[in-house]
């Protein structure tokens, strides 16, 4: 059981990689995102790696630049902390 859970910890994806995906295929840099969304670059990496979380506020500023539904990004954030910290 030990081993499907560091499986599974593995595995588990930050809401980040979804915005760096999204962004590299529209072709925005993680600076302009960041400066769109009014955070600073040093946020918006933490944000990335999964350090930061993504607040209503940045759901909202994502979803005007990015297209992608406020929801979507805040289901993405729970869903990922509450993985992360069932599994660590």
């Amino acid at each position: 059981m030990n081993s499907d859970l560091e499986l599974q910890k593995k595995l588990l994806s930050p809401p980040g990689d979804t915005i760096r995906e999204t962004i590299d295929t529209i072709g925005m840099s993680q600076a302009e995102l960041a400066e769109r969304i009014g955070c600073t670059s040093e946020k918006m990496r933490d944000i990335l790696i999964g350090l930061e979380p993504i607040t209503l506020e940045i759901a909202i500023s994502l979803e005007m630049e990015l297209g992608i539904a406020s929801s979507f990004w805040i289901t993405r954030e729970n869903e990922y902390r509450i993985t992360h910290t069932n599994i660590g």
